[in-house]
């Protein structure tokens, strides 16, 4: 993947501080960089614990002493490239709702979605100069569902494509970073 950008991935279980690093290390290269952040939000309010979750990331964002330019995108993430310049910081948060999105919701069709999340994301950070993508470990508990085993194969590949060509990668548990490449 040739691109001029660094792409930065954080992963971890649920709830495991992951968006919080994400969003600090969002901060700090945008203010080394003197650029703009940007936010995309995959998330869509399906019952009240997501409505829960969705409201509490906009008011931490809102508390922040930054000014975020925040994006809803539930699919079709690589529409929003010619928002962003060459100096400007995207989070993504999260690939893993992206994915189940693409996959399960709007009658799409379900070939060729790894495919179209690659040429997505390599579109996004060949138009930003920092995007942090933010992800689930979701393959720690094998499921029987051939529907749910098909979306974990294609995160997990999602995962390889991009810690392969990530600048830096991070893996939190318990609120704990370790970073895993780069730095």
């Amino acid at each position: 993947m040739e691109t001029k950008s660094s792409i930065i991935f954080v992963t971890g279980g649920v709830r495991s501080g992951k968006s919080s690093l994400a969003e600090r290390l969002a901060i700090k290269y945008a203010q080394d960089e003197r650029a703009e952040l940007h936010y995309i939000a995959t998330a869509v309010i399906t019952d009240a614990e997501m409505e829960e979750r969705i409201i509490r990331h906009q008011q931490n964002r809102e508390a922040q002493k930054v000014k975020w330019n925040s994006y809803e995108k539930p699919v079709d993430i690589g529409e929003l490239a010619a928002v962003f310049t060459k100096k400007d910081v995207v989070l993504l948060d999260c690939l893993t709702v992206l994915v189940n999105n693409e996959l399960f919701f709007q009658d799409k069709q379900q070939e060729g979605i790894e495919g179209k999340l690659k040429k997505d994301l390599v579109e996004l950070s060949r138009s930003c100069r920092y995007l942090i993508l933010v992800s689930n470990e979701v393959t720690y508990e094998p499921s029987l569902d051939p529907d749910v085993q098909k979306y974990c194969r294609i995160l997990n590949r999602l995962h390889h494509f991009l810690v392969q060509h990530a600048h830096e990668a991070y893996l939190v548990e318990n609120g704990i970073a370790q970073r895993k490449k780069g730095g």
